[in-house]
């Protein structure tokens, strides 16, 4: 996880769960996260920008080899000498670039040529990319996340292109990825009040909720607690199975 993303989502959670301010009117959740990561409006928006779920072509082809990648025939090895024709090749399934280059020289020119008829019909037929960074702030917190996206990309990036990804925002919804690790989804925040029921403030990022069997035990385990003393429980996993949580005062 990004150093930024990381940060912004303690401080979230921090300012949702354990502030001592989190139940003032006067005081928004963004607001007073902002204060406390000590970050300005611009930062609070670049952060934002750099978890806008999306594909980025420079990483998946960061890893490509340099240089003109025909086999060398007396030696194991590619070329590697200075390219001159230079394509993408779009993965059928995932629609992630693979880039491809070779030399002037013939026997590279040739090797390289049918690689580049499948190259550019795999461009006809690639499909959306599955998103490759960002979409880690909705694994936490519910809130109108692609309305703030893509406000962050219009001004921080200058992109009005932005759209969000079939796929979902969330990047645990994405599909897997062959030789990827895929995103897990993170153990669930949930604040309740000394009523059972969930807090939140308006327009403001809020703890993403636990699924209706968890939500309902959770309940019944706060009535419980209640009846042995007067507290309110926030109940926090730790970053092992969801069910395996807490429940700390």
């Amino acid at each position: 996880m990004p150093t930024g993303t990381r940060d912004l989502i303690l401080a979230l959670g921090w300012v949702t769960l354990r502030d001592p301010r989190r139940h003032d009117p006067e005081v928004t959740t963004w607001a007073r996260t902002r204060e406390v990561m000590n970050a300005s409006n611009k930062t609070m928006w670049e952060l934002l920008a750099d978890d806008a779920p999306r594909y980025d072509a420079r990483i998946t082809e960061a890893n490509d080899p340099n240089g003109c990648q025909a086999p060398m025939v007396r030696v194991d090895r590619l070329c590697g000498r200075s390219t001159i024709i230079g394509f993408s090749e779009f993965d059928p399934v995932t629609g992630w670039s693979r880039y491809w280059g070779f030399c002037n020289r013939p026997r590279c020119r040739e090797y390289g040529r049918p690689i580049q008829e499948r190259a550019h019909h795999s461009f006809t037929k690639r499909p959306e990319p599955i998103p490759n960074v960002g979409g880690l702030l909705p694994l936490f917190f519910s809130w109108n996340w692609e309305a703030k996206y893509r406000k962050a990309m219009e001004l921080v990036r200058y992109s009005t292109s932005w759209e969000p990804p079939s796929y979902g925002l969330s990047a645990d919804e994405w599909p897997n990825v062959p030789g990827n690790e895929p995103v897990k989804a993170f153990p669930k925040l949930r604040l309740a009040a000394s009523g059972g029921d969930m807090v939140a403030k308006p327009d403001a990022p809020t703890v993403v909720t636990a699924d209706a069997t968890r939500a309902v035990a959770a309940r019944s385990n706060l009535r419980a607690a209640q009846r042995r003393a007067q507290f309110s429980v926030v109940s926090l996993p730790r970053q092992t199975s969801p069910s395996k949580g807490d429940q700390v005062t």
